[in-house]
């Protein structure tokens, strides 16, 4: 039942890990060539063909994992033998940073059937220590060394690393190039603590160790605290490659048994059973949510204020010549266009406008579709025939001719170019009349910041006494019902955790009222049914469009977050360091450092109610 109740982050989970074993895998990497040159090139080659499999498969899933306990269980073991596949690489990393801290002065040479042998290898580029006039040594790398032992000229032979307290042999030339290579090094960056003073924040040096914690297990998820472990334990252990073959083999072959297993049964699902690859999530989203239309959808809750707001500026600007342009911007299911649709309805602006015009734009901003849509609002005939753009505006003019129009543009997710906007307003800017409006509904404050000519609406949570209504009205068909008290106490409970959302309210409702019974709604608290994807319309959908709606690298860093347990509070600077260390934060070529663009990246995700 667990791997059903975690169907929706068991995708980002997978696509996390494989994106993670890959990376460390690129070839000819440092890793790759010793990998090569130990014998395992071929095992090792396998599993990294079968993890890109694997990750193409998972991209056609699409959340069709929730409400499919079979789908839903291979998933998770697939995760779960991502994990161990992790976990070798990391192992085979750490025997190599071994040898190469503990025997700088050689290199590893073998023919790939024979044993494990070592070649001299030349110094020349380990001499950049100087020496004072007092005989210390004046290289940057010593700084963040204690020398423990010296050889028997003088020089130092062993050093401990005062950021991770590992101690190394230092015999090369005065040891400078095995420093430098150590401070370099995973087994270093991963201990360094939020203390050391020399840390980079590229490599994410001052994330606490308590940030992985609970209930995440042994595996990746407690690597903050265990590198130190695993990196002390090949110091005492010789590295033996035996054991490696016979592991990566079974990993790999149960791989591609798992899946095996998901292709069946997306086969046996068909193409319709609902989500898509994400190269397509274009056009899934289009389709999958339903045209809006300005007809309200039942009674409106806690949204009077708001809506005396955007009257009062449609009053301020009935005078202003052009287009005013009031965007309401708020999260996924928070009432964007419950309220606008309020507005749209309110008998005294039917009296104010001269044409009212409800289009859907949705992510598909095509300029020849609104317009014709436009038209279809203020003209009896059909234009079926006109298949130019310049014809369409031309007709479209001629009806806006001296009329004050109210436009709403609902579910906008594209911020489009000054020039297909101005074109799209055309026919409104040069009519002639005053007082024109357009309320442009959003998730995305840029869009709202670029296209706004005036200050936005800000929907936020529904306060807790009109969710309550709201809530009650959904869950038992009256805002007044009179219940239980044992179900008003489960009621509360249910509500809290919906935290104030209009479309989560909406989304469990029809859930709860089938069985107005305790047993029936403690399950639901207990489950959380109303999160599963397979609610046509309700808030997981909802969100999910958010979801793929999101730039390839804020993707990443949102589905990192999936490996936490649920409920797990994060420190935004210590998340936004952890992806740092990840690699998913990358310099935008500005003068934004990496820590500005991760808090760029966490803002868009709050935003958009994805934390």
């Amino acid at each position: 039942m667990e791997a059903v109740e975690d169907a929706t982050t068991l995708e980002a989970a997978i696509g996390w890990l494989a994106d993670t074993i890959l990376a460390n895998l690129p070839a000819g990497g440092k890793l790759d060539s010793w990998i090569r040159q130990a014998g395992l090139g071929n095992d090792i080659g396998k599993l990294k063909t079968e993890v890109e499999a694997v990750e193409m498969v998972i991209s056609a899933v699409q959340g069709r994992a929730a409400g499919n306990k079979p789908l839903a269980r291979s998933l998770a073991a697939v995760k779960e033998l991502l994990y161990h596949a992790d976990d070798v690489v990391d192992e085979l990393d750490c025997y190599r940073l071994q040898q190469q801290e503990l025997q700088p002065e050689t290199l590893l040479q073998t023919d790939g059937h024979g044993p494990l042998q070592t070649v001299e290898t030349s110094t020349e580029n380990a001499d950049d220590v100087q020496s004072s006039s007092n005989g210390r040594l004046r290289s940057k790398e010593w700084v963040h060394f204690d020398i423990i032992d010296t050889a028997q000229n003088g020089g130092p032979s062993r050093a401990r690393c005062k950021r991770c307290q590992m101690v190394l042999m230092c015999d090369t030339r005065n040891g400078t190039s095995v420093l430098r290579n150590h401070l370099k090094s995973k087994s270093c960056t991963k201990k360094r603590g939020p203390t050391d003073p020399s840390s980079s924040t590229a490599d994410a040096t001052t994330i606490p160790t308590h940030v992985a914690t609970g209930n995440l297990s042994s595996r990746k998820r407690m690597r903050t605290t265990q590198e130190s472990t695993n990196v002390a334990a090949a110091n005492q252990n010789s590295w033996n490659k035996d054991t490696f073959p016979e592991r990566i083999q079974d990993i790999t072959s149960q791989l591609q048994g798992r899946r095996d297993a998901i292709t069946g049964l997306l086969k046996i699902l068909g193409p319709d059973s609902g989500g898509a690859s994400s190269n397509h999530c274009h056009i899934t989203i289009s389709v999958a949510r339903p045209r809006t239309s300005g007809l309200v959808q039942g009674k409106v809750y806690g949204r009077a204020a708001e809506k005396r707001s955007i009257k009062k500026s449609i009053e301020e600007h009935k005078s202003t010549q052009g287009v005013t342009v009031l965007p309401i911007v708020g999260i996924g299911g928070v009432g964007k266009t419950s309220l606008a649709q309020l507005v749209y309805n309110d008998p005294a602006l039917e009296r104010q406008f001269d044409h009212k015009i409800w289009i859907w734009v949705s992510n598909n901003f095509d300029e020849m579709r609104l317009t014709r849509d436009m038209l279809d609002y203020v003209s009896h005939e059909t234009h079926d025939g006109l298949c130019s753009f310049p014809e369409l505006q031309e007709v479209l003019k001629g009806h806006f001719k001296s009329k004050r129009v109210l436009l709403i543009l609902d579910d906008v997710w594209e911020a489009m170019d000054d020039g297909r906007w101005n074109k799209l307003l055309a026919p409104s800017n040069s009519n002639g009349a005053a007082g024109n409006m357009i309320i442009l509904t959003t998730r995305k404050p840029s869009i709202a910041k670029r296209r706004g000519t005036t200050g936005p609406i800000n929907l936020h949570s529904l306060k807790n006494d009109d969710f309550w209504l709201l809530f009650k009205a959904c869950a038992f068909g009256d805002q007044n019902y009179k219940e239980q008290e044992s179900l008003n106490d489960l009621g509360h409970e249910i509500a809290k955790k919906l935290k104030g959302n209009p479309l989560a309210a909406q989304t469990a409702g029809p859930l709860l009222k089938e069985h107005l019974t305790v047993d029936h709604w403690s399950n639901i608290l207990k489950t959380g049914g109303w999160k599963s994807l397979q609610q046509t319309g309700g808030i997981m959908s909802s969100l999910k469009l958010s979801y793929d709606e999101l730039p390839y690298l804020v993707q990443q860093c949102c589905s990192y977050c999936s490996i936490f347990p649920y409920g797990y509070e994060f420190h935004a600077e210590e998340l936004v360091h952890l992806w740092i260390s990840q690699g998913f934060v990358k310099s935008d070529h500005s003068s934004n450092s990496l820590e500005e663009m991760g808090r760029y990246y966490l803002t868009y995700l709050v935003n958009l109610g994805l934390f």
